[in-house]
């Protein structure tokens, strides 16, 4: 069970207000009849009579009590009793108990003694799962226990009280009450204020009139608006006034679309474009609306592919149909952007665009030499200087334009044309092909002139390709350089590797060089591959330089092993090979096979005079056969076929 304070708030002619025990009336008068609306008015009537000093007056209340407050179940309220009950008047209820929905009623009369403004309270308790609904004239504080409510005045003999009705009436609902119509709507007021009343003054801001002075006016609100109107009552000599006001809530007056449109041409042929005349008019308040409207026009209204994917928003479009068909045309208007695709004024003319295709239709296209490539836009590459070929496939054509910004010729009106780009930059070719009548299409593609790629010639030579070890070989570097032709004037970056077999040694610098001419004094017995690699980039040496590889260019031998040669008759044969290789030699201790990159293929130690290797297995190329004696080691070359 949930307490709360449900009150009703009277002023009366009383300026000492007490606490009083609710009574029961004898005889209570019956509810009102009318005046409620669920959730809106909880009480009955919404206005009392004028009451002032010295006259006697009585009033009916009738109080429903709720369903529902805050979201809790109502059972009853059961009413206790009444605090700040002015003298003078007396008061009693129905019934001190409710259930919810019932309505109660609540008696006062009697003889006001003083002007004033008073608050009755009444104290109630409510039964069930929640508390009061919070609203106007109930708003429930529940700090204090105590809630605002009616006001009712107690006036003076002689005192003027301004009143008035409206046509419209007064909407009231539990936050506000006022005069809701549409901008351009009429209001009447009419003046019912008391017999104390010589003249009155009325001020309309927002209306039409602004003022006057009459008993009943009749006022135009043009704009939509929240506006306060108020009359203002005198009495002869202006010693006494009173005031009433009510709000004037002005709504927008509805925009009422007209939507019209014509086509200049309802029968054309593919790749002919339709212009469109929005006629579309638009008013409110029966004048021309000035606000802004939106549009949104679908050329293929009956839901083709072009539904989805074509439209457009401005207010006379043009468009171009690219397949044959009869196709509806819809045009949605709104003064709302968005509303173009929800609560649009709209109008769909049926069949009303016929696209036959073209007989004369002409295309513009092209190819190219070299050819244009890319994934999302095709373009041509090439590097200054160079020329491309450009040959037309267009159709339908009886006649041809070229354009060839950044080339010569710039222009031409052949169907094959050699142009040549001297500038670097982007530049753009077009191809216009114009055929019967007024037809004609254009076709366009960029060209990337980038520099030019220098063209490297490596070539090298050595002064001596056989030595014996711990001898120097001098390399002369023969390279040419040339772009479109020309000597080079760029930097050139060289790369040597006199040991070209052995990618390890290259790539740590042992075998190396970086001069132009470059030196080397081999160590070590055996054949070496020379390479020379350059570049006009440091960087792409090593990955997309131009490389000359001389293979077992430098042959490099023991003197030791070339006396034993001579006097242990060191022989392998047969040479070439392709099943088994012979090797006899004196003292033999150790055989070892090595491929051209410095790889060990097989090793064998031995102690005999002759061995018989099999290379039936062995991939066809060169290789190397170290052989060591006890006199020295003897390095030769054998062919694998």
């Amino acid at each position: 069970m949930k307490k709360l304070l449900f009150s009703i708030v009277a002023i009366f002619a009383m300026s000492i207000c007490g606490f009083a025990q609710i009574t029961v009336c004898d005889n209570p008068c019956p509810p009102a009849t009318d005046g409620f609306s669920t959730g809106v008015v909880p009480y009955s009537p919404t206005t009392f009579p004028t009451m002032y000093v010295g006259q006697y007056v009585e009033q009916c209340i009738t109080i429903q009590c709720p369903a529902s407050a805050l979201g809790a179940t109502v059972d009853s309220i059961w009413f206790k009793n009444f605090i700040g009950a002015p003298d003078g008047l007396s008061f009693c209820i129905s019934d001190t108990m409710i259930d919810a929905l019932e309505y109660c009623t609540v008696n006062f009369s009697g003889t006001p003694t003083a002007a004033g403004d008073f608050a009755l309270n009444m104290r109630a308790h409510l039964y069930g799962s929640g508390f009061l609904l919070s609203a106007a004239n109930f708003a429930v504080d529940t700090e204090n226990g105590y809630s605002t409510g009616i006001t009712l005045t107690v006036h003076e003999q002689g005192t003027v009280i301004a009143s008035f009705t409206t046509d419209p009436e007064v909407t009231s609902s539990w936050t506000s009450s006022s005069v809701n119509i549409t901008a351009g709507e009429t209001v009447t007021f009419t003046s019912t204020c008391n017999e104390n009343t010589h003249h009155v003054a009325w001020n309309f801001p927002g209306g039409n009139p602004e003022s006057s002075t009459a008993s009943e006016v009749e006022v135009t609100y043009p704009t939509d608006g929240s506006f306060v109107a108020k009359l203002i009552a005198y009495n002869e000599d202006e010693t006494s006034t009173d005031t009433a006001s009510v709000n004037i809530s002005v709504s927008a007056a509805p925009v009422l679309i007209n939507v019209d449109f014509v086509a200049d041409n309802t029968s054309v042929y593919v790749g002919q474009a339709v212009n469109f005349t929005n006629n579309t008019t638009a008013t409110q308040a029966g004048n021309e609306y000035t606000g802004e409207l939106y549009y949104r026009w679908t050329f293929d209204a009956d839901g083709g592919t072009t539904s989805l994917l074509s439209g457009s928003s401005d207010e006379n479009p043009s468009y171009t149909y690219t397949t044959a068909g009869v196709y509806s045309v819809k045009l949605a208007v709104s003064t709302s952007q968005y509303g173009v695709y929800t609560t649009a004024d709209t109008l769909v003319k049926h069949a009303y665009i016929t696209v036959e295709d073209d007989p004369y239709a002409v295309t513009a296209d092209f190819t190219s030499d070299p050819a244009a490539s890319g994934l999302l836009t095709q373009s041509i590459t090439i590097e200054q200087g160079q020329s491309v070929t450009y040959t037309s496939t267009s159709t339908g054509a009886t006649s041809l334009s070229w354009f060839f910004e950044g080339g010569t010729p710039e222009t031409s009106t052949e169907a094959e044309v050699i142009v040549t780009y001297s500038s670097i930059g982007t530049f753009t070719t077009t191809l216009t092909a114009y055929g019967e009548g007024d037809r004609q299409d254009t076709k366009s593609i960029t060209v990337n002139v980038g520099e030019p790629t220098p063209v490297f010639n490596v070539d090298f030579v050595a002064d001596v390709t056989t030595i014996n070890v711990g001898e120097t070989v001098n390399f002369t570097n023969n390279t040419t350089v040339t772009v479109n032709g020309e000597p080079y004037t760029g930097t050139v970056y060289y790369q040597w590797n006199f040991n070209a077999d052995n990618m390890l040694g290259g790539l740590i610098g042992d075998y190396t060089s970086t001069d132009f001419n470059a030196s080397y004094t081999y160590t070590t017995a055996g054949v070496y591959s020379v390479s020379l690699a350059a570049s006009d980039s440091e960087i792409s040496l090593f990955n997309s330089g131009t490389v000359e590889t001389k293979d077992g260019y430098i042959t490099v031998t023991d003197p030791v092993s070339v006396d034993d040669i001579a006097i242990n008759e060191i022989s392998v044969y047969p040479n070439p090979a392709s099943t088994s290789v012979n090797i006899a030699a004196q003292g033999m201790q150790n055989i070892t096979i090595i491929d051209m990159t410095g790889r060990v293929i097989m090793t064998k130690d031995v102690n005999s005079n002759f061995e018989t290797i099999d290379v039936a297995d062995f991939s066809k190329a060169n290789y190397m056969i170290r052989i060591a004696t006890a006199d020295g080691v003897v390095v030769r070359t054998i062919v694998v076929e």
